[in-house]
Formats: C-alpha cells, structure tokens, sequence
C-alpha cells in the first residue's frame, strides 16, 4: 500500500471516531507504569547479557581480549 493512502486511512479513521464512554480505573495507570517497568528492566537484563558481543562490534582486534573463556589473559 502507497504511504499516501495509509495516511489518508489514517486521517478518515481519526476524523470520524467516535467515543467510546469507557472507564479507566486508576488501576490501569499502575499496571502500564508496571508494563513499561517491566520492559525497561527486561531491556537492561538483555543489554548486560550481550554486552561483550555489542562492544566487541565496535572494538578492533579480539573481541574479547578479558579471557571469559575461564583461561587467563595473559596466556
């Protein structure tokens, strides 16, 4: 689909919403404040698990030069 028709479905979709009347309890708030929470602790576990391969992408010569391998790194 041409970007040019999206944005004009888009547009006719905002223009003739109507309301809905629902209710959002003051629950909801706490459970996205929980959500983005949670995915922003699940995105720091995820960053410290590979960060070795992220910066070994950016690093020149051996990737690992710390010896995780359980071998020392001056051998």
């Amino acid at each position: 689909m041409r970007p040019d028709a999206i944005a004009l479905l888009l547009l006719a979709a905002v223009l003739t919403a109507t309301p809905a009347y629902a209710y959002v309890d003051p629950g909801t708030g706490g459970m996205l404040v929980q959500l983005v929470t949670g995915g922003v602790a699940g995105l720091l576990v995820l960053v410290r698990l590979f960060w070795s391969r992220i910066t070994g992408a950016f690093r020149r010569g051996d990737a690992d030069p710390g010896g995780r391998d359980g071998a020392p790194a001056g051998r």
